[in-house]
């Protein structure tokens, strides 16, 4: 294994901030992605004949880098996300319409935005002002003007709602009175919040329907090329037989505690995928086992290797300092939803499918848990080639995942990494 930076353009490729920038991928960045200069290169490294049939796959999809990235290069994608939200928008990125049919019909978006309309979300928790409450999501007049533009978009061509939706979501989400920040949201710092108003929704919605528009047009998408599925990715074993794959550029979760269904709950009451948290429980309880804050089924499996097996005894012995006494636990599950994946995709390789995995590590009472590396141990046992492990950036460790009993001893970085794979040319049959 080495450990050596990798820059592109002066940023690391597990960064997603160029996403905000560059077509399709602009019209819903998250915070969670990585770059798509990692899926090119990627492609541009496995070396595959121009004329040869590539398929793709990308078991957590978030907001569709990986498919997006692969249809503008001409490849084919299958992508599963397990949020419905975030499966929407992969998948919305994909389609392809006339701009100047959703320009004319827009017109009529901004009727119904201008008529607002009473939103059930206002009787949830923390989702509107009311009676008793110091803080609040999303004032009265943007949630009731995004719920008339909302109901005015049912009325429209079924080949361009997804486009109006998703310009709707993101203009709500810009006049919401907190942002997502890591394992939460976070109200944002302002004397007042009354500049999120109706007027603001409006603009904002015009503005990303704007960039949308620009984008068809500029990056123009063959729509069938690709596909997200909305599934749990750890069902990968069981789903209908496809075409063996070539090439997986993936992010998995963190071990870092962080539920991100719960981070985009506000999104996925405003677009009906949930309506009760009963409902946002049965999606926190389908996604891998990264957090704490879902009672997930408890794990079977114990030996992933001998690096996690020494962790994981000095976890133990350490467990007075966690933070939560489920930690241990959680850190055996996680290995073994990750196993049970790496698993399913060698079934599903071709010989010479290059995998890649960008993850980064954690620490928890104050050890750290070199993920990428159990991560590589893995899937060796699942017939996986290592190839390396890069280091592209060092991290600072939260206050909650370290803890040591001297404050002034040095508080550990903790890495992102690239683990880097090959499946055996002498295993399989080509497809």
């Amino acid at each position: 294994m080495t450990a050596k930076p990798e820059f592109i353009n002066g940023r690391t490729v597990t960064n997603a901030v160029d996403n905000a920038s560059l077509a399709r991928h602009r019209w819903y960045p998250i915070k969670e992605g990585f770059s798509p200069n990692l899926v090119a290169d990627s492609y541009r490294e496995l070396g595959a004949d121009p004329k040869k049939q590539v398929l793709a796959i990308e078991p957590f999809s978030g907001s569709g880098t990986m498919p997006v990235e692969c249809t503008r290069l001409g490849v084919a994608c299958l992508a599963f996300e397990v949020n419905p939200f975030l499966a929407f928008v992969g998948r919305t990125k994909l389609r392809q319409a006339d701009p100047k049919k959703l320009r004319t019909q827009r017109k009529t978006v901004l009727k119904g935005l201008r008529q607002p309309a009473v939103s059930q979300l206002e009787s949830i928790s923390t989702f509107c002002e009311g009676k008793g409450r110091e803080k609040w999501l999303f004032n009265r007049n943007v949630l009731r003007t995004f719920t008339g533009g909302w109901q005015e978009i049912e009325d429209c061509p079924p080949t361009q709602r997804a486009f109006f939706r998703l310009a709707l979501l993101r203009a709500a989400m810009d006049n919401c009175n907190a942002y997502p920040d890591g394992k939460c949201l976070r109200y944002k710092r302002l004397k007042s919040y009354d500049c999120f108003n109706a007027n603001s929704v409006i603009a904002q919605f015009e503005h990303y329907c704007t960039l949308i528009e620009d984008d068809l047009t500029s990056t123009p998408f063959v729509s069938n090329l690709s596909k997200v599925e909305c599934m749990d990715s750890r069902g990968l074993g069981n789903y209908a037989p496809q075409r063996r794959f070539h090439l997986c550029v993936t992010s998995p979760p963190y071990l870092n505690s962080f539920d991100y269904s719960d981070v985009y709950r506000p999104e996925l009451f405003l677009a009906g995928h949930v309506k009760d948290n009963s409902q946002l429980m049965r999606i926190r309880l389908q996604t891998v086992r990264s957090h704490v804050q879902a009672n997930w089924k408890a794990p079977v499996r114990v030996s992933f290797g001998t690096i996690y097996a020494k962790v994981i005894r000095e976890i133990l012995a350490r467990k007075d300092k966690l933070w939560s006494a489920r930690i241990p636990q959680m850190i055996q599950a996680y290995f073994e939803d990750m196993e049970r994946l790496l698993n399913a995709l060698a079934a599903r390789a071709n010989p010479g499918a290059l995998l890649k995995i960008a993850i980064g590590t954690s620490a928890y009472g104050g050890v750290v848990v070199p993920v990428d590396f159990i991560l590589a141990e893995i899937a060796e046992e699942a017939g996986w080639d290592l190839k390396d492990v890069q280091v592209v950036r060092r991290l600072r460790s939260s206050a909650q995942l370290w803890h040591h009993e001297d404050r002034e001893k040095k508080v550990p970085e903790l890495r992102e990494s690239i683990v880097i794979l090959k499946f055996p040319e002498r295993l399989g049959v080509t497809h």
